[in-house]
């Protein structure tokens, strides 16, 4: 069992990879610039060079078959879901948190229908990032709360009907629903989230 760190800042690499060694997720912890997932390295044909300052992994293989965890930092990559496809191609993680400076509503919807347990702005603290790994790891998720109200806004925009039209009957308000001793499914609160908290 592997954590992969997939990012281009080696010194949020390195400080991770030595906190999380002492966490509940799959060790050794190992880290990666995203030119690692195309087999770009120091002695590959046709490469750039990668420079580092001493990463142990540098000269590692990809792993044959789907890995543990994968924490993949999307903050400088051009296009950020194209550095998700690669990490899903490449490694095919079996729990996944995406970390990017810039949490637009694609990157955590592109995010989320590849499988990813969670979505993270950095920077963070590194106890932040820690315990999201660790959740993830556990079977958890940590999306933005941003995110769960981007997608109740998307799922209450109608949908286009390919069926014949018919009649549509209209919504039960709240004061029509206690009067009919029918109580409303669940609370709506002003930021349009069914959550507490």
């Amino acid at each position: 069992m592997t954590t992969y760190l997939i990012a281009s800042n080696e010194m949020m690499c390195r400080i991770l990879a030595r906190r999380m060694e002492g966490q509940d997720i799959p060790l050794p912890v190992r880290w990666h610039r995203p030119e690692w997932l195309d087999g770009l390295t120091d002695g590959a044909v046709g490469s750039a060079p990668v420079h580092t300052i001493d990463n142990p992994d540098e000269a590692e293989p990809l792993p044959h078959g789907a890995v543990d965890l994968v924490l993949a930092d999307c903050s400088t990559a051009d296009d950020p879901c194209d550095l998700l496809d690669r990490v899903y191609a490449r490694l095919a993680p079996r729990r996944c948190l995406v970390l990017s400076d810039a949490l637009d509503e694609t990157l955590m919807a592109h995010a989320a229908r590849l499988g990813a347990s969670g979505c993270l702005a950095v920077p963070a603290p590194v106890d932040l990032v820690c315990a999201a790994a660790a959740l993830a790891w556990a079977g958890g998720q940590c999306f933005p709360r941003s995110a769960l109200t981007l997608q109740r806004a998307r799922a209450a925009q109608p949908m286009p009907s390919t069926q014949s039209a018919r009649p549509l009957q209209s919504p039960v308000t709240a004061a029509e629903a206690s009067s009919a001793s029918i109580p409303p499914p669940f609370r709506i609160y002003p930021d349009g989230s069914t959550a507490i908290g």
